[in-house]
């Protein structure tokens, strides 16, 4: 395909003589009035057959990599005489032919003759063709211009694309980081609160059964103690001259207070056993290790278990207050919410043995909220949570006591099994004046 110019091939062979034009298979189909004379077939001719590039240095001199280096200035070697020109490489874009518009590297007169050149031979430029010629160069480089400022906008707008779905990626590994994590320090509680249940379970079974055989035998006990006492009664009722020994023995070990206290023994040991009963039950009812599933339980039981537990921090100047309102039995996971009182009120405990107060107090609430939800109020008058750290009490390994003593996980888990019961915890706190925690759940 012959390239269209502006100016007729015959116009361009006379303008600029030293010019030629070859297309893909690099064939010269074109060239300048001078070339034409002193190379008689370059029309047709392979242009590495015709000329050598010394520079730019081109590994393969094919089509494309002089295309490519089309902004560079080429210096071509005569493979015919001793000529060397000098000029650009430019593409034309309707057609796959390159143009080079260049002029004999000369410096003296002297050589013209040894090349083969006069002076003559070098163009009287026609001024309108020179104009015309570049206007369609400049045509050109700017159509060049525009496609790669496109191209630059595309990589551009491409490099932005990549750079936000790195972004995005860096976020999603991040997060998935911390949800490991926080899963994992999930499981190790979980695991401890397991072992936990399993030690007082089994605690509770093995105090049970003794317990159990001590508290029946005492009811036949009161019985045969009741049984001997009356006995001895009408004994000192019909005889009541006994022998001297008898007498003795009687005074010595002092039968009236002995009729009197023995009773009140037996009594003292029946309440001690039921007592223990009543532990054992609520370590029971703590544990919970046989209630896995969803069931329909008492809260109020849950919270005096859990109070059971901590009644030995709670005996150290902390008074209990229940305020229990009339609540149904509500369908829930009982052990995890055990644990949700575990640690709301182990953290209620520790903020009053930080605080000054005098009359440390725990008040529980429980009620019912409309007719969909109960409500359960934890309040205590410990020195409060300070408001530039209340936003953060729920998350994740956020704690403010010593790595010996805290985790940071317990308000997180708590917060996450309320979640899973579709409820809600909210927590009210005010310096100097205490902190409520306030649990809802759904009845159903």
């Amino acid at each position: 395909m012959q390239p269209q110019f502006t100016l007729p091939p015959h116009l361009l062979a006379k303008s600029f003589p030293f010019h030629f034009v070859f297309n893909g298979d690099r064939t010269i189909i074109q060239s300048g009035e001078v070339l034409q004379r002193l190379i008689p077939d370059i029309i047709g001719s392979q242009f590495t057959k015709c000329f050598q590039i010394n520079r730019p240095i081109i590994q393969t001199a094919n089509f494309a990599a002089i295309s490519k280096q089309s902004h560079s200035i080429f210096i071509l070697k005569s493979l015919h005489s001793e000529m060397t020109l000098k000029g650009q490489m430019i593409p034309v874009d309707d057609c796959e032919a390159i143009f080079f518009l260049g002029s004999p590297v000369v410096t003296e007169i002297s050589q013209l003759n040894h090349i083969g050149i006069k002076l003559k031979d070098f163009a009287i430029h026609d001024s309108a063709a020179d104009f015309l010629f570049l206007l369609q160069a400049k045509s050109r480089l700017m159509d060049e211009l525009a496609e790669r400022e496109v191209k630059l906008k595309d990589i551009l707008r491409g490099k932005e694309e990549i750079a936000t779905l790195a972004e995005a990626r860096a976020r999603d590994i991040e997060q998935a980081l911390e949800n490991l994590q926080r899963t994992q320090a999930q499981l190790i509680q979980a695991e401890k609160m397991s072992g936990l249940g399993q030690m007082v379970a089994g605690i509770a079974h093995e105090i049970n059964n003794p317990v159990n055989f001590i508290n029946g035998n005492l009811t036949h006990i009161d019985q045969y103690v009741q049984s001997l006492i009356t006995l001895l009664k009408l004994y000192q009722q019909y005889f009541p001259q006994a022998s001297p020994e008898i007498t003795d023995c009687m005074e010595e070990i002092d039968l009236e207070f002995l009729l009197i206290d023995l009773p009140r023994i037996v009594a003292s040991m029946q309440t001690g056993t039921s007592r223990i009963r009543d532990i054992v039950l609520s370590l029971r009812n703590f544990s919970r290790l046989d209630e896995a599933e969803q069931k329909d339980v008492d809260l109020h039981e849950g919270i005096d278990s859990t109070l059971l537990i901590l009644n030995h921090k709670l005996k150290q100047g902390i008074e209990v207050v229940r305020k229990y309102g009339d609540l149904p039995k509500i369908l829930c996971y009982p052990s995890q919410l055990n644990q949700v009182f575990m640690n709301i009120l182990s953290n209620a405990v520790d903020a009053l043995f930080e605080t000054d107060v005098k009359s440390k107090q725990i008040v529980i609430q429980t009620c019912v909220a409309g007719s969909k939800q109960v409500c359960i109020s934890i309040q205590d008058n410990g020195n409060g949570i300070p408001p530039e750290i209340k936003e953060r009490i729920f998350n994740p390994f956020f704690t403010t006591k010593p790595s010996s003593k805290g985790t940071g996980l317990g308000l997180s888990i708590c917060h996450q099994i309320i979640e899973k019961h579709q409820g809600t915890i909210d927590v009210i706190s005010e310096l100097g004046k205490g902190t409520e925690f306030t649990i809802k759940i759904p009845i159903s």
